[in-house]
This record gives structure tokens, C-alpha cells and sequence, in this order.
């Protein structure tokens, strides 16, 4: 790293030769908080160039961040952020959770909790309440609490500002008889790069797997869906925030373009940082139709093929149970190629005898 890049980075961040880790900490929340893109999601031609602005933070942030790690200079530990949770902003810029405030959406708000903060994401928590009652607000899940007990900020200062971790939230209440409608017109106006849904059928959100609205919100939001269900061994500890996704299960055929499940399940190993990880790809059907595709490199991931003869959604069961299957990553086009079996009543059989979540990845935005 040239001596004049360092100089241009450290002009950036307005700091000195001799910058302590707290001040380059301070210095990126001021500058996520000035350019980060959803507060110009109004203006088309500042939020590209907030985009723009924010990868060169990131880069500027990274490069000052290993130059203080090469000097063996070490964080402050008495700083109430913890500095392994301060991480540039990736790929996701917006989470969607719809809760009914049940246990099980305390497992799915852990996830989408967890993505907000791993990719400097905007949160927005959401809930029907069709008697129009909006002191609800009081009951949504805290995340003030949440973020203390996860050890992310000390709980010392009161006050606290959240938005120095690099994410922003809301919480909204739509006064509406029927969720899956009210949930599907506010994606529409709020599009978001990933929903996370609690599926149970007793549940709010559960009720998105019947009737194949599943397929809908993940076409309609234009971003992936990630849902999670009771008794779902999840890769988000709700208890202390921990990530553990080692297993990741990909089923592929050649329509839809078996990239979709691929990309997805590298971004999101790329989001939480993970290590050693293994992603196996799975193909139902004649050995010879697996589609031949190079997945992306990594030093500490591997890359298995698995291809199995026989019923689709059993065998994609079966190989899960066998790997142990963090979340099934699954692509999804139109009626089109074996994962078409997923859809419709097909999906809530498999996300009603599945143990591991699953994330659906639309082939294409669809804006409406």
C-alpha cells in the first residue's frame, strides 16, 4: 500500500499519522452515518453516489484497521461496541421481519437482528393488528436488550446511540385484517433485500406459506426470503448471537440458473465471516444432468457435489438431515426445472418437515 493511498484515506477520515483504533472506529461511524444509501433511497442520484462513497469508506476503514493491526496496536477494550461487530457495509442494505410477537418470531428476529448488523443493514420490524390498535409498538422485540445481552454494546450509557453501529431501524404497525395482504403492499412500497419469516401455522407470518404467498413475497419484494420455523435448528443463537453456519445445502439443477443458490450462499458466508464452511450441492436426477458450474474460490470453504435418484423433495430432506444443513439455499424460477417442486403446497411440506431454514433467491427484481 502506497504511502500516498494511506494519506488520501487517513484525508478521509480526518484523522492523523498517529490515529488510535477508538478514533478510526469513531471516524467510520460519523462517515456510515453521512453515506449510508437508505437515507437517499428518496433520491436516486445521491444514493448512487452514497453507494460509491460508502465502498470507499469501507476500503479506506479495512486498509487502516490492518495497518494498526500490523503495528500491533489493539482496540480499547473499555469501548461499549464491540470492535469484531463494527464491519463495513455488505451486500444487504435493507431487512425485513414481520412479528407477531410469538416465541418462535424471537428465533427469526435473532436472524434478521443478526443481518442487520452484519451488513450495516436499515431493520424494519413489522406487524398487523387488525383492531387497529397501535399502542402495539411497546410489545415489538427490543432491541436495545437484545443488543446488550448479545455483549454488542455495554448497557453502561443509557443513551447510547445505535446508529453508531452502522444500522438503522423502524418499527411499523399496519392496521389491516389480512397480514399476507398488508405485508405484501408494504414490500412493495419498502422493497428489501431479504425478509426473514417465522413459518407456523398458527403464526402472523406463518401464514405466508399457505397458499403459495411464499412464492409471492419473495417475487414481489424483488430479494430473498429466509424462513425459519419451530423447532428449526437456525444458525442465529437467540440467546447470545452467535453465528454458526457450517453446513450449507444447495440444490441445483440447470433451470433456474444454478448460480442463484451459489452466489446466494457465498453472500451470506461472506456477511457473517464465516470460516471453514461447506456447501454442498445437490442434484436430483441422472448423474450426467448435474449442471457443470465453478463455484467461486475461497481458501477455508469447500465445494461437494452430491447427485441422488429419486423423489425431489424427500431426497433434498434426506441429504440435509445427513449433512446436518445450517439453511437450505434454493433458486427459484417461474414453473420452470425441478425446484418448481418447492413451490406451492410442495413448500410448506418441506418447510413443515425440514429441521434446517431455508432461503429462497428469486431469479430476477420484479418491480410492480
Amino acid at each position: 500500500m502506497s504511502d500516498r493511498k494511506i494519506g488520501r484515506f487517513l484525508d478521509l477520515f480526518d484523522l492523523s499519522r498517529n490515529f488510535s483504533d477508538e478514533e478510526l472506529k469513531a471516524a467510520y461511524r460519523d462517515l456510515v452515518q453521512v453515506w449510508h444509501p437508505d437515507k437517499y433511497s428518496n433520491n436516486e442520484r445521491l444514493r448512487i453516489r452514497a453507494e460509491s462513497k460508502i465502498k470507499l469508506v469501507n476500503e479506506a476503514y479495512k486498509t487502516l484497521a490492518d495497518l494498526i493491526e500490523s503495528k500491533g496496536v489493539h482496540a480499547d477494550k473499555s469501548s461499549g461496541v464491540n470492535s469484531q461487530n463494527l464491519k463495513p457495509y455488505r451486500f444487504f442494505r435493507s431487512i425485513f421481519h414481520a412479528t407477531d410477537f410469538s416465541e418462535l418470531n424471537e428465533i427469526a428476529f435473532a436472524h434478521a437482528l443478526r443481518l442487520a448488523l452484519a451488513s450495516n443493514a436499515r431493520l424494519d420490524l413489522f406487524h398487523v393488528s387488525p383492531d387497529h390498535n397501535r399502542e402495539v409498538v411497546s410489545e415489538f422485540p427490543k432491541i436495545r436488550d437484545t443488543l446488550i445481552r448479545w455483549r454488542v454494546i455495554s448497557g453502561l450509557t443509557p443513551g447510547e446511540d445505535l446508529h453508531a453501529l452502522g444500522f438503522y431501524y423502524s418499527k411499523v404497525v399496519a392496521a389491516q385484517k389480512d397480514p399476507v395482504v398488508s405485508i405484501l403492499h408494504y414490500l412493495k412500497s419498502h422493497p428489501s433485500d431479504i425478509s426473514v419469516l417465522a413459518s407456523n401455522g398458527s403464526s402472523v407470518s406463518g401464514k405466508l406459506i399457505h397458499k403459495s404467498v411464499a412464492g409471492r413475497v419473495s417475487r414481489d419484494s424483488g430479494g430473498w426470503t429466509l424462513f425459519l420455523k419451530e423447532n428449526d435448528r437456525g444458525f442465529v443463537s437467540p440467546h447470545d448471537g452467535k453465528v454458526n453456519l457450517k453446513n450449507i445445502l444447495i440444490p441445483v439443477d440447470s433451470e433456474p440458473d444454478p448460480l442463484l443458490g451459489i452466489h446466494a450462499a457465498h453472500k451470506l458466508a461472506q456477511v457473517f465471516d464465516c470460516g471453514d464452511c461447506v456447501f454442498t450441492l445437490l442434484y436430483v436426477g441422472d448423474p450426467s444432468g448435474m449442471p457443470s458450474v465453478q463455484p467461486p474460490p475461497h481458501p477455508s470453504w469447500v465445494w461437494e457435489r452430491v447427485t441422488r435418484r429419486g423423489n425431489v423433495v424427500g431426497t433434498i430432506l434426506s441429504v440435509a438431515d445427513e449433512i446436518s444443513a445450517d439453511v437450505i439455499v434454493m433458486g427459484t424460477k417461474g414453473n420452470q426445472g425441478f425446484l418448481d417442486a418447492l413451490r406451492g403446497s410442495t413448500s410448506e411440506q418441506v418447510l413443515r418437515r425440514s429441521r434446517s431454514p431455508i432461503l429462497a433467491v428469486p431469479e430476477r427484481r420484479v418491480y410492480r
